[in-house]
């Protein structure tokens, strides 16, 4: 079952080639298209950004775009962007460059501008960084705590704590997004979707990979039958044997890591696993503790 209406997908990015009949056009100075992206990708150099030249190739080749469920659209720099959907382009995923000319690593513009974009779309962006491991610090401050949840941090041309390549998780992710069900690759697997008790849309296994890691994903999918179905989401939390506390009275949620659980009586505690947290609340909700430590319900 397919979305009615395209999903829009923006990559905001200072680094596209330079070409003179686009420069003339003035291309770069707007919202540049998803053909206009496509020329570039097939027709010029990108050096070092060979890896985002492959993923606007595998976007607007991809099937979904095909069927008119993917729009894709650049912008070098995040201004044009805020511009553009303060006129009312609604922006559903986001490939966020950090930085720019004006605005290095260290410049508060990127911050900015980023929180800026959480703060008037819906969007789940993609940080997309060459310094991917100097940016946890911004991150982590208590501006993005109601952010953590829509967004993510990849390193360009390269993984993180995933098995694949960044370019490669963002296309699965662009991709699943654009559709309720069908076929989804995770490392290259092929995976057979269906919206779920747990999952609405495919791109909603970033909440699996977070709470029990990528590789344990991937060595689970043979249990399942490489189908994500209500079924295959909970014999995968179940088997991963992880669990929380729970504090019925005061009606808390604590992970086993916290450690507060010392300076508490272990009696006024009672085990729930991931599984049972899923049932009675969300996926959501389960990460919230993971990253917390504790979570008032």
């Amino acid at each position: 079952m397919k979305n009615n209406k395209p999903i829009n997908v923006l990559i905001i990015d200072d680094e596209f080639p330079p070409n003179d009949k686009f420069r003339i056009r003035g291309v770069y100075n707007s919202a540049i298209s998803s053909d206009d992206l496509y020329h570039l990708a097939i027709n010029s150099e990108w050096n070092h950004l060979v890896d985002l030249q492959q993923l606007i190739k595998d976007v607007v080749s991809s099937q979904a775009t095909k069927e008119g469920l993917i729009n894709l659209i650049g912008f070098t720099t995040p201004t044009q962007a805020l511009f553009e959907i303060g006129n009312g382009l609604q922006a559903d995923i986001i490939i966020y460059d950090w930085e720019y000319l004006n605005a290095p690593i260290y410049s508060p513009n990127s911050k900015k501008w980023l929180l800026e974009l959480l703060n008037i779309t819906e969007a789940f962006v993609f940080i997309y960084s060459k310094k991917g491991n100097e940016l946890p610090r911004f991150l982590s401050d208590s501006d993005f705590v109601k952010f953590f949840s829509r967004f993510q941090l990849f390193l360009k041309g390269g993984g993180i704590s995933y098995s694949f390549s960044s370019e490669e998780f963002i296309l699965q992710y662009i991709i699943g997004s654009a559709s309720n069900s069908g076929f989804i690759k995770i490392d290259g697997i092929p995976i057979e979707f269906t919206s779920n008790n747990y999952l609405d849309k495919a791109s909603d296994i970033l909440y699996l990979q977070r709470i029990l890691g990528n590789q344990y994903i991937l060595d689970q999918l043979k249990n399942i039958q490489f189908s994500l179905d209500t079924a295959g989401v909970e014999k995968i939390l179940n088997d991963s044997n992880g669990f929380l506390f729970i504090n019925i009275e005061k009606n808390y949620l604590i992970s086993p890591e916290n450690r507060l659980i010392e300076d508490r009586h272990l009696h006024s505690l009672e085990k729930i696993t991931y599984l049972e947290v899923v049932k009675k609340l969300s996926l959501s909700t389960l990460e919230d503790v993971l990253e917390r430590g504790i979570l008032y319900l």
